[in-house]
């Protein structure tokens, strides 16, 4: 994962990037905010969902159950994307 996409900062955005297209097939770069940004740091650092929603928690100040709904949703959105499996 960490070596076929890589997260990238332009404009005040976050982007993560297939870095093994061959063009013919281009898929668009996956914008993500900041806490999607820190999300996905995290998941290539090996962290789990439930270290990385405490990481949520502790440093967004939101409730637990609120952290742990952010990393599925956005774990549900890799998924979608077909960039986790």
């Amino acid at each position: 994962m960490k070596e076929k996409y890589q997260l990238r900062e332009a404009a005040g955005c976050f982007w993560l990037l297939d870095m093994e297209q061959d063009g013919k097939n281009f898929r668009k770069p996956l914008m993500l905010n900041k806490s999607g940004a820190a999300i996905w740091k995290l998941l290539c650092d090996g962290k789990d969902p439930k270290q990385i929603a405490e990481y949520l928690k502790k440093t967004y100040d939101i409730s637990g159950d609120e952290a742990k709904e952010d990393v599925r949703l956005f774990l549900e959105s890799l998924k979608k994307e077909g960039i986790l499996r």
